[in-house]
């Protein structure tokens, strides 16, 4: 048999085969969703982390602080945005107030349900471009770009990207970015299934979806720069308009969640402040404008070629495959992930606060990596007579309409519930709030006082002999922290915000870390106020961390 009849024997033979995966996306999504999943379990058991903690440097604590609070009708200082503290309320009426308690059914759900979610969304959007040949292959990236990309990086920064990044890539941390990365996901495919015709119901809840994932973190809101883009290009001019007025309530929710909860609107506030009595305490967190530094931007590309085997691969390949979409003659969805993609790298790319030394660039820029994903999935579209021979095997696979239930279910969820429960919410009251605020300085926790820790204090000769007992177990290996106020009266200094919030700073010092349930005070002052904090961190080491619950305040008379 020759050699040119043997390839065409093999070349039908793949045919059929191709043909044969095709009819089946059930299978092989699924096979795909069990490899997901068994290859984060594998990363998160190999990385260093301590029980259910992997490395999360954000604000978990306070957004599960607020969710506790919430299911509690109390509302502390909104410094965070109200989906995702929404979203962690059912489970702290399970687990308690900390977010170490609430990791298990956070990393379950982000793993099982979030995961499978995200990959079936990129499947959609690239079938939509190149047919489900080009979404097997997409979904096939997603699953493994994470680990194919570590060996790219030298090796001292193997650490910062296998340890630090991929477990919040991957949704193993109580943070907010990896549910905002789907939700941003779950937008963009919305939006692809309604360009053809701009189905109302379609783009309605693309709007509603688009708004939850700003509502989850603002930044969010720049994937709206994608979709008008996509729908102009379409010419779906009542699309964009039916997506925007979708979009619009839930700016209004997080407006009167900021407001009940801090008196004023920070993105349009002048004031960085605003507290009364005259203390000059920040709130919990300030709020970060716009930074356009193209410098900034510049020295991450560079740091970009001294971490990476190639930027300019990296630089390049989205615009490469930003062509190939153009050339299967899906401009609309070009134009989708070019500003999807492009917002994302020209707002949080620019500010110095992304840093691909310190990595913070890979998590800031997380809700638009979808969007680079796919456009390099959409590369081998560029070869030559590749599209031509594969036929009718581009055509997008038929979608059916969404049922106008499905957005009436989304406006109750995501609109009507957390506006009730915002007006609902009463406000933290001294002296003897649920939650305190932990001034650390360069920032502030805002830290649930939790009463399942039972302290209590002795005086024994000069010394005061501290014991505490805490109800049920945690999940991870954690360390103590005693406080000490000196002299009479509360710890606490409580201020409001705009005559509306308050905000409990705890004035105590720091004056041991044990890893026992008990200390010894040996020389303490006549009268002391005692508190009893419990830390914890990915590498089990009391020197980092932060606290994330307080004990109740126990006084001490000699």
């Amino acid at each position: 048999m020759s050699l040119r009849r043997r390839a065409l024997g093999a070349a039908r033979a793949g045919g059929r085969t191709v043909d044969w995966l095709l009819e089946r996306p059930l299978g092989v999504l699924g096979a795909l969703v069990v490899a997901q999943i068994a290859a984060t379990i594998a990363l998160g058991l190999d990385v260093e982390h301590n029980g259910w903690v992997w490395f999360q440097g954000g604000d978990q604590i306070v957004n599960t602080t607020t969710g506790w609070l919430a299911g509690q009708r109390i509302l502390p200082p909104t410094e965070v945005s109200y989906v995702w503290p929404l979203l962690q309320t059912p489970i702290t009426w399970i687990t308690g107030p900390t977010f170490l308690q609430a990791m298990p059914p956070i990393v379950v759900f982000q793993v099982l349900v979030l995961g499978p979610i995200a990959l079936y969304c990129v499947y959609g959007i690239a079938s939509y471009i190149g047919g489900r040949l080009l979404g097997y292959w997409a979904a096939l990236l997603w699953v493994v770009a994470p680990f194919a990309a570590i060996p790219l990086f030298v090796d001292r920064y193997h650490e910062k990207w296998t340890e630090q990044f991929l477990p919040q890539g991957l949704g193993l941390t109580a943070m907010p970015d990896y549910p905002s990365m789907v939700l941003v996901l779950v937008a963009a495919l919305l939006v692809v299934r309604s360009l053809a015709d701009a189905r109302v119901w379609d783009v309605a809840l693309a709007g509603l979806v688009a708004g939850t994932a700003g509502a989850l973190k603002p930044p969010n809101y720049l994937f709206v720069v994608g979709a008008v883009l996509a729908y102009l290009v379409a010419r779906r001019l009542r699309g964009s308009a039916v997506f925007l007025v979708a979009l619009a309530p839930s700016v209004a929710v997080v407006a009167f969640w900021k407001d009940r909860g801090l008196g004023y609107l920070p993105a349009v506030s002048l004031e960085e402040t605003r507290l009364a009595l005259g203390t000059g305490l920040p709130h919990l967190n300030r709020e970060r404008y716009v930074q356009l530094d193209y410098q900034h931007w510049l020295d991450q590309m560079d740091a970009l070629r001294e971490f990476f085997w190639s930027a300019r691969l990296a630089q390049w390949a989205p615009l490469a495959g930003l062509l190939a979409v153009v050339r299967v003659h899906r401009t609309p969805v070009a134009a989708l992930l070019a500003g999807w993609l492009g917002a994302f790298i020209v707002v949080k790319g620019f500010s110095d606060r992304a840093s691909i030394e310190g990595n913070t660039f890979w998590r800031l820029l997380m809700p638009a990596w979808p969007a680079y994903l796919l456009l390099v999935a959409s590369i081998p579209l560029l070869l030559p007579r590749l599209a031509p021979s594969l036929g009718g095997r581009l055509r997008p696979p038929a979608s059916s309409r969404i049922s106008p239930r499905w957005v009436g279910g989304a406006i109750v969820v995501t609109l009507v519930v957390p506006a009730l429960a915002t007006a609902a919410a009463s406000q933290i009251q001294p002296p003897s709030p649920p939650a305190i605020v932990q001034d650390l300085g360069s920032s502030t926790i805002l830290t649930p006082v939790d009463p399942a820790i039972h302290l209590e204090v002795r005086a024994q000769g000069a010394a005061n002999v501290l014991r505490w007992t805490v109800d049920g177990a945690w999940r991870a290996d954690v360390f103590y922290r005693v406080y000490r106020k000196d002299g009479g009266g509360d710890d606490l200094l409580c201020a409001t915000a705009a005559n509306v919030a308050w905000d409990c700073y705890l004035k105590s010092q720091a004056i041991a870390t044990t890893r026992e349930r008990t200390y010894v005070d040996p020389s303490p002052p006549a009268s002391a106020t005692y508190r009893v904090g419990v830390g914890t961190n990915w590498a089990d080491d009391p020197e980092q961390g932060d606290v994330f619950a307080l004990s109740p305040a126990v006084p001490v008379a000699r």
